[in-house]
């Protein structure tokens, strides 16, 4: 147990005095600066000569991370390893000869694995854009023209938002570089959103009966191949749920062989937003998305997730950027649409079909508008249901080419 608690750090702070050294024990010391910049100071021994390992910055490195790292680097110690030394082989390392490779997987490590709720929306950025981009490159050889290109790629391929997204995330990981002294300028550091995917608006983007017809039609037309990802096509719609939770889930999520098939979606793999209850939340399952679920599992490699990954080591599971190529591949002719405007789609189609409001918001995971959503915590599981049951029954219809009058769910419903 360590001597140092977190008041008494919040305490010399706000005093303004420096500290040459508070010990937490074992090594680890906690100091302030002159300018008050505090950090923390692993000091150890080795071949007889004293020793010190800067670990970083408070609050950057909490006072529980920093007993971790500490723990890391004594263990290192008592194995010979100099650990300031090799820190400062691999600063050298990375002014010299790094790549934005090596950088971007450092930067992953230090600031995003473990530290915040989705680092799998950092990953998927560094490894669908900055590191095929301009992972060969140098470091200190990125020029704004590099970043400019980079942002233009993603921008001529539909995904403005994405841009947007990729230009923060590479400011950030350009940033880390130049607090570490590995370069002076941040190459990123330019560029605004106009310069990338521009001003973000809602998008009102769906698909009707006619627009859903044509690409079942095309995804069916592309062959044996492509029956994977047109079956997570009519899931997102049929399920209304985000890419990554479907694309990410494990099958022990669900229960295929119940009475009432249901999907237990835990709280921990909800994209976090203010307009997501962020609770466990339950998806009933319509007949025809378990008869999809079940050919899914037939027919894929054995995996403990619905869609493994069949490629890119190092992740269990699908990349959401491999759906999205797969819609620019096939050859449906639409009007261009993102895979989230199919949640759209499916809360539009629930609308049509005469589901109500705060059900179909429900079906989405949607908080309720105003104080309903403090006094009514009814999760309308059996009406979510009906609801997703008659939306099923649709995307059937639509598979096989019937469009026509839509029969509103409180005409049918039992």
């Amino acid at each position: 147990m360590g001597k140092i608690k977190g008041i008494e750090i919040q305490s010399w702070i706000r005093a303004g005095k420096p500290l040459a050294g508070k010990s937490d024990g074992d090594g680890l010391t906690f100091t302030l600066s002159a300018s008050l910049t505090a950090s923390w100071i692993f000091r150890y021994r080795l071949g007889g000569k004293q020793r010190e390992l800067t670990i970083g910055n408070y609050p950057t490195i909490t006072l529980k991370k920093a007993r971790e790292l500490a723990t890391e680097a004594r263990a290192k110690v008592q194995q010979g390893i100099d650990v300031a030394r090799e820190k400062r082989d691999q600063k050298i390392s990375l002014t010299t000869a790094g790549t934005v490779k090596q950088l971007c997987e450092e930067f992953y490590k230090r600031t995003i694995e473990g530290r915040i709720k989705r680092p799998d929306i950092i990953r998927e950025r560094l490894d669908g854009d900055l590191i095929p981009k301009l992972g060969r490159l140098r470091i200190a050889e990125v020029k704004p023209l590099d970043v400019d290109r980079m942002i233009r790629a993603i921008v001529d391929r539909g995904s403005p938002v994405m841009a947007n997204r990729v230009l923060a995330t590479t400011k950030a990981v350009f940033d880390y570089a130049i607090r570490h002294h590995w370069i002076d300028q941040n190459p990123a550091a330019a560029f605004r959103r106009v310069d990338a995917g521009g001003e973000e608006k809602a998008r009102t983007r769906a698909l009707s009966d006619d627009e859903l017809v044509t690409l079942f039609k095309a995804l069916q037309d592309a062959g044996d191949a492509f029956r994977i990802y047109g079956l997570a096509v009519k899931l997102l719609v049929v399920t209304s749920v985000r890419i990554s939770e479907l694309i990410e889930a494990p099958w022990a999520e669900f229960d295929l062989e119940a009475d009432c098939p249901v999907w237990r979606l835990p709280a921990s793999r909800i994209k976090t937003g203010k307009d997501m209850v962020l609770r466990d939340f339950t998806i009933p399952l319509p007949p025809i998305a378990v008869e999809w679920l079940r050919e899914i599992k037939r027919t894929s490699v054995a995996s403990d997730y619905v869609f493994p990954a069949r490629r890119r080591a190092g992740k269990p599971t699908m990349s959401p950027a491999t759906l999205t190529w797969v819609m620019g591949e096939i050859k449906h002719g639409l009007e261009h649409f993102t895979l989230h405007d199919l949640r759209r789609t499916a809360r539009t189609h629930l609308a049509r079909l005469g589901v109500k409001p705060y059900v179909a918001e429900r079906c989405l995971n949607h908080k309720l508008p105003g104080i309903n959503d403090t006094y009514d915590t009814h999760d309308y599981l059996d009406e979510r249901r009906l609801a997703l049951n008659a939306l099923a029954d649709l995307l059937v219809r639509l598979d096989k080419g019937e469009t026509g009058k839509v029969v509103p769910i409180r005409n049918t419903a039992a």
